[in-house]
């Protein structure tokens, strides 16, 4: 018997759909930790707003530190939210294929 391998189209797709299953997940995850992140310098940067002139001088490289975090969770949420639209977009199409797969196998 030759040693070829064979290639089983339902377990490819089943891998595939439960790979991208996980990575949606973990993405899904990362998103809510951010987000909650990003509530959390809000917050802190709007309380610090409310210090007089004086003792915002005295902090402004904290705050400006806290804004450049702000800023970089904001762009780390745009390209997570461009990964989760994309990865639902394959998800989507696995899923398809899978159903058109049994539904050929079954005619």
């Amino acid at each position: 018997m030759p040693d070829i391998p064979f290639f089983d189209a339902v377990g490819f797709f089943a891998h595939k759909i439960e790979e991208v299953e996980q990575q949606l997940i973990a993405k899904k995850a990362e998103r809510e930790i951010l987000l909650a992140n990003q509530a959390s310098l809000e917050r802190t940067l709007a309380t610090l707003a409310l210090l007089s002139p004086d003792h915002q001088k005295a902090i402004q490289q904290e705050v400006a530190s806290l804004k450049e975090v702000l800023h970089s969770t904001e762009r780390a949420l745009a390209s997570l939210e461009s990964d989760i639209e994309m990865l639902t977009a394959k998800l989507a199409a696995l899923q398809i294929a899978q159903e058109m797969l049994h539904v050929e196998g079954s005619s």
